[in-house]
C-alpha cells in the first residue's frame, strides 16, 4: 500500500445546527480517510474496500454522538474526579456530565464543535479551534489544532495547542477501530496487544486513585477473554518518544497505534447498543477504541505526567495509526 498522496478533496456534508460541515477526503493507495469539520472527527477510514473504523452515516450523527464515535476529545479527555482541580492556588470548577466528574472536558467540548479548515496540503488537513477562558470552567483562551495527514500505510494525527492562561490539556482521537469491518459484528474474536506493564486503578466512578496495579497484554489477547475494558494503560518505553502502543488485529488486516503520550485508553464498548453506523445499528463491543493520551484527572495527581499548558509554550503530541495487510 505505497503512492504519492493526492490534495484533498472537500465536500458538503449536510449541516449541524444550523452551520455547513464539510467533509475532507484524504486518499493515498488503497486507503481512503474521510474528515468531517464536526468534532474535527474521522468519519471512514477505507483499506482495500474495507470500512475499518465505526461510522454515522451522517454529521448529524456525530454532534449527539453518545458514544463518540471519530471525535477529537478536549479540552480533557476522559476525566477530572468531582470536576474540580486547583492549579497555582486556584480552584476551578467545572461543568460536570458523568457521576460529578468530568467527562472528556464536559458537556459541550471539543467534540461537540464544528472546527474550521485552517490549511490543506498534498495528503494533509488541518482543522482549527477556539475555546474562549472560560470554557466548561477551564481558565485560559485556548488555540487548538489537528492536523491529519495519509502517507502510504499510515494515518498520522498531530496536534498542537496554545493558551493565554496555565490550563490543562490532554487530547485524543476517540475512534472506535475494527480491522475486520465496521460491519462485521462484534469484536470478540479480534486480538488486541497493548505495550504495557501496569495500569491505572479506579474507583467506582473510574477516576484513578493514584495506584498502578499490574496487567500484562503484551502477548495477543482476544476481546473476548479480557472485556469488558474501560482502562489507562501505562505505556512502556519514554513519555514524548513516538513508540507502539497497541495493536488490534482481524485474521487479515491489523492496525498498529504509535504515539508520544504516556498512557492509552483501552474502551470495549460493552454497553453499545442502538447506534446509528454505516450499514445498520452497531451493538455491544462493535469496535475497540485505542485511546493515546496523558492519564485521566492528572490534574489532580501531582505524582502523573504533567498535564498543564503555560502561556508561551506549545503543547505537541502525535498519534499513528499504521494499517497492515496480514494476510498471504
Amino acid at each position: 500500500m505505497s503512492s504519492t498522496a493526492a490534495m484533498p478533496t472537500r465536500h458538503d456534508a449536510g449541516s449541524v445546527h444550523g452551520s455547513t460541515v464539510e467533509r475532507v477526503r484524504l486518499e493515498s493507495g488503497d486507503i481512503a480517510v474521510d474528515l468531517l469539520t464536526v468534532g474535527a472527527a474521522v468519519h471512514r477510514v477505507i483499506v482495500d474496500g474495507r470500512d475499518v473504523v465505526l461510522a454515522h452515516p451522517d454529521a448529524v450523527g456525530y454532534a449527539d454522538s453518545m458514544f463518540g464515535l471519530g471525535l477529537t476529545i478536549g479540552r480533557f479527555a476522559n476525566r477530572i474526579g468531582g470536576g474540580r482541580f486547583t492549579l497555582d492556588g486556584t480552584e476551578y470548577r467545572l461543568a460536570t456530565n458523568e457521576n460529578g466528574n468530568t467527562l472528556h472536558g464536559g458537556p459541550d467540548g471539543f467534540a461537540r464543535r464544528l472546527w474550521g479548515v485552517s490549511d490543506v496540503a498534498p495528503g494533509s488537513v488541518e482543522f482549527a479551534l477556539t475555546s474562549p477562558d472560560g470554557d466548561q470552567g477551564f481558565p485560559g483562551e485556548v488555540s487548538v489544532r489537528v492536523r491529519y495527514t495519509l502517507s502510504d500505510d499510515e494515518l498520522r494525527m498531530e496536534y498542537a495547542v496554545t493558551s493565554t492562561a496555565p490550563t490543562p490539556i490532554n487530547l485524543t482521537n476517540h475512534a472506535y477501530l475494527n480491522p475486520a469491518g465496521e460491519a462485521s459484528g462484534s469484536a470478540d474474536d479480534l486480538l488486541v496487544t497493548v505495550h504495557s506493564q501496569q495500569l491505572l486503578e479506579v474507583d467506582d466512578t473510574l477516576v484513578p486513585t493514584g495506584r498502578l496495579l499490574t496487567a500484562d497484554l503484551r502477548e495477543p489477547r482476544r476481546i473476548a477473554d479480557v472485556a469488558p475494558l474501560d482502562t489507562c494503560f501505562v505505556v512502556d518505553g519514554e513519555p514524548g518518544t513516538l513508540r507502539p502502543h497497541a495493536t488490534l488485529a482481524a485474521s487479515d488486516l491489523a492496525i498498529d497505534v504509535f504515539s508520544d503520550q504516556p498512557g492509552v485508553q483501552v474502551f470495549t464498548a460493552d454497553g453499545m447498543a442502538g447506534v446509528p453506523g454505516l450499514t445498520g445499528e452497531y451493538g455491544p463491543r462493535a469496535g475497540v477504541a485505542l485511546e493515546t493520551q496523558n492519564f485521566p484527572d492528572a490534574p489532580n495527581h501531582p505524582e502523573f505526567p504533567d498535564s498543564i499548558l503555560r502561556p508561551g509554550r506549545v503543547h505537541t503530541t502525535t498519534t499513528v495509526w499504521r494499517f497492515r495487510v496480514t494476510r498471504g
